[in-house]
């Protein structure tokens, strides 16, 4: 689920939150994401950024829309993967050559738990998190593609 394609305005809001630590353009972006969250969701669970990225940019763009939906919609925020130091970025990538992220699973979460990140692109990074933690749903703030 994401409420804005990524282009335009919703794709340099996403730009300012994740390269420019821009936690107003967060705001703005989980204000709509805070709609789709699915009722009687149990938990928020942030895809996280490489440890690098987030020193560099200042920022963990999922963490942060993460928060300030879980703040919009009363449902608590769980940090159950953990990133590696570095993996390679993902931008601009086709889904052939991206390698699986760089994260582990750290805690367990209940099923009708919801993923959360700042783009959907090919959905690989994703689909890898679902797996890694036995979920189904995502929330991002924006997607590539149709929608």
């Amino acid at each position: 689920m994401a409420p804005f394609a990524h282009e335009t305005s919703a794709r340099r809001l996403v730009h300012r939150l994740k390269y420019e630590g821009l936690t107003s353009a967060g705001e703005v972006l989980a204000t709509a994401m805070a709609g789709l969250v699915p009722f009687g969701a149990s938990a928020l669970v942030p895809v996280p950024r490489a440890i690098a990225r987030r020193v560099r940019y200042g920022t963990d763009p999922a963490v942060t829309l993460a928060r300030l939906v879980g703040a919009r919609t009363g449902v608590p925020v769980v940090a159950a993967l953990r990133p590696q130091l570095w993996w390679p970025a993902h931008a601009g990538s086709n889904r052939a050559a991206r390698r699986p992220p760089g994260f582990r699973p750290v805690a367990s979460v209940p099923q009708d738990s919801v993923l959360v990140d700042d783009v959907l692109t090919t959905g690989a990074t994703l689909e890898a998190a679902a797996e890694m933690l036995g979920l189904n749903r995502a929330l991002t703030a924006t997607r590539a593609g149709r929608m």
